[in-house]
């Protein structure tokens, strides 16, 4: 391994090489070094192929793909590369391009089917609350503590899990998240109170919880960098198609089955993708790469960048250098965001039936939210991956007028149905752009955290709305102050979102966009 070592750090920085040839000629101590690795390629970049797994329990791999199994690859981008001091180059220093379009398509895939499968299960219950209020005679005061207990369970399961992503893998995490969720909601069908009911969302809630930071840290890792707010939104809009799935098993099944069919479709789901991510969902590659950093030897030069961001606790690097501003005011439009998109979810299809609409066109006005916000997540996060965080600060001053039209708008289903679909066109697409902006505020070996920290403190607002609009409810107000009053939280979205927007744009953004950004080989590359 030593005699490696000096291989790598003992070749000589030339001028950026012309052609392959000379990029051979200068890396060729590796493959003195080792008989088994191979270089090939043509121009400014070059392919290295590693066939000793042996390799990767003392970190050397990871350097150069991130990928630690029998044979694996690695691109370099001699391009931008510099000298080190004495005029050495070390490749840990070299960027290692991003993984195939095939496997990032495969993990961008997964995980939306995993927001799918979460979207159905958060909306369940809102479906199922009006038969619950017909059968068992409750209350709405007493359902909202049942939503609210389901929203505690996401905000301890986002932080635990956060931890757990980073320490033991985000594959690990999401698995044992979509494993428990999958079998608590399946049997929340067998509840016959509300204590019952609220113990099962708590603990299926706590999966959730879990598997949505690390299924967002993953596809974070695997986009290429000028895509990763785009990327993010992409599988968020699974968490838009989960509720309209959600809709119509309402319309088409409860009648003839009962509210228990709600949560035994999307909990035998859940289980069915739990066990494809098992087979097919590879581990992140800079997972990979952090946790060989933190093994290595500490004089190595990514260890001691590894270092910097692990001098202090987990929770206190949310808030080194220019984070410290950033998470704040992240952490400030999720919850502000929250409660009024977790208000609606939890109470659009009560507050339409208690306008005079029937009870399919309550249904089908949260699917609409839900497709709306589909759409909305694509094209704010595609603008915000290009422009920066303008778009997110202006749908959030659009969301503000959109919401309170609900309740005028109330007394027509055409009208209805459609500003439905703008609100979450706008309060859905903050949301889902926002995971993406949180995923690239933070770095790697704390990116599973961060994100269960955002998405945890985002909880605050999600158990927050659903609280209020039960305590609104029950005072009998008007429909249109309650939707006006489901507005307001918007307005601080659209302010903290505008400071937020003067740091991101000027550092995340900006490297995001830089040409050494995100390297990647052609077909002919390799």
């Amino acid at each position: 391994m030593e005699h490696f070592r000096s291989a790598v750090d003992g070749s000589r920085q030339h001028d950026c090489p012309e052609d392959f040839d000379l990029a051979q000629a200068q890396f060729a101590p590796l493959a003195c070094a080792i008989p088994d690795l191979q270089i090939s390629g043509r121009k400014n970049r070059f392919r290295v192929d590693l066939h000793l797994g042996a390799l990767c329990p003392d970190g050397i791999t990871y350097a150069y793909s991130g990928i630690c199994q029998q044979s694996s690859s690695a691109y370099f981008d001699l391009e931008n590369q510099k000298s080190s001091p004495g005029g050495n180059m070390s490749l840990s220093n070299a960027s290692p391009l991003n993984p195939s379009v095939a496997l990032t398509a495969r993990v961008t895939a997964l995980s939306f089917l995993l927001m799918v499968a979460d979207s159905y299960d958060v909306a369940a219950l809102s479906f199922a609350v009006p038969e619950l209020i017909r059968t068992w005679y409750v209350d709405k005061v007493a359902i909202g503590g049942v939503f609210s207990a389901g929203l505690f369970g996401l905000l301890v399961g986002s932080i635990l899990f956060g931890y757990v992503g980073d320490r033991w893998g985000r594959k690990t995490a999401i698995v044992v998240g979509s494993l428990l969720f999958g079998l608590v909601t399946y049997a929340t069908g067998w509840a016959t109170n509300l204590n019952e009911l609220l113990v099962y969302r708590f603990v299926a809630c706590v999966g959730l919880g879990g598997a949505v930071p690390n299924a967002v840290a993953l596809t974070n890792e695997f986009a290429p960098k000028h895509l990763r707010v785009t990327a993010i939104t992409v599988i968020f809009a699974g968490y838009a198609i989960g509720g309209t799935f959600g809709g119509v098993v309402s319309a088409q099944l409860v009648s003839a089955y009962g509210w228990p069919i709600i949560f035994q479709v999307g909990g035998a789901a859940s289980l069915l993708l739990a066990v494809a991510l098992i087979v097919v969902l590879p581990e992140s590659q800079s997972f990979l790469a952090a946790t060989a950093a933190r093994a290595r030897d500490a004089t190595s030069a990514v260890v001691r960048a590894a270092s910097e961001e692990g001098s202090n606790s987990p929770f206190m690097q949310l808030f080194a250098g220019r984070r410290s501003f950033m998470t704040t005011l992240l952490w400030i439009v999720y919850v502000a965001n929250s409660i009024t998109l977790f208000a609606l979810v939890s109470w659009l299809p009560v507050l339409i039936e208690a306008a005079g609409l029937p009870r399919s066109a309550a249904a089908l006005a949260l699917s609409c939210f839900f497709l709306g916000g589909a759409v909305g997540g694509l094209i704010v996060g595609y603008i915000i991956d290009r422009s920066g965080l303008r778009a997110l600060v202006g749908s959030a001053l659009l969301a503000c007028p959109v919401v309170a039209s609900l309740g005028v708008l109330s007394s027509s289903e055409a009208l209805l149905l459609s500003a439905a679909t703008v609100a979450g066109f706008f309060t859905i697409g903050v949301q889902n752009s926002l995971h993406g902006v949180a995923g690239s505020i933070y770095p790697t070996p704390i990116r599973a955290n961060g994100l269960g920290w955002a998405l945890g403190i985002g909880k605050v607002g999600s158990i927050v709305g659903p609280f209020i609009g039960g305590i609104l409810l029950s005072m009998s107000l008007p429909v249109a102050q309650l939707f006006c009053a489901a507005a307001v939280p918007i307005g601080v979205v659209a302010i903290a979102a505008f400071f937020l927007m003067r740091i991101y744009d000027r550092s995340i953004h900006a490297e995001a966009l830089s040409p050494a950004a995100d390297p990647r080989p052609s077909a002919a590359s390799a």
